[in-house]
């Protein structure tokens, strides 16, 4: 058995609306998005930045409203509020994996989703 990292979640666009370094760590991610995502808390992530091209990996946290996308602790240092990102999940697997990709507008609005691969 051979097993593949592969993508299984892409959120393409996401605005960061908040960054709190005095945190312990982590993303924080609207229900309605981890809900349409799939994704969920504890989840690990990779997060890469349209704006300074920075590129870390963290954990989700659920937030407790539907608007706020939260880089928390050390990783504040690495976005700011207005900046576009990527999160990405990928999984060890040796099954075929219907990859997830959601798009969003500046207003982290849903406003495309495709299966891809």
């Amino acid at each position: 058995m051979i097993m593949r990292s592969v993508l299984a979640v892409k959120l393409h666009g996401i605005c960061v609306t908040q960054c709190e370094l005095q945190y312990s760590g982590s993303i924080t991610l609207p229900p309605r998005i981890l809900e349409a995502s799939g994704l969920g808390a504890g989840d690990v992530v990779s997060i890469y930045n349209f704006n300074n091209g920075a590129r870390y990996d963290t954990y989700v946290i659920e937030g407790d409203d539907d608007h706020t996308i939260g880089i928390n602790g050390p990783s504040a240092r690495l976005c700011y509020k207005g900046d576009r990102i990527v999160i990405a999940q990928y999984v060890m697997t040796d099954e075929q994996v219907d990859s997830k990709v959601l798009f969003f507008n500046q207003d982290n609005r849903q406003v495309d989703q495709e299966a891809v691969f």
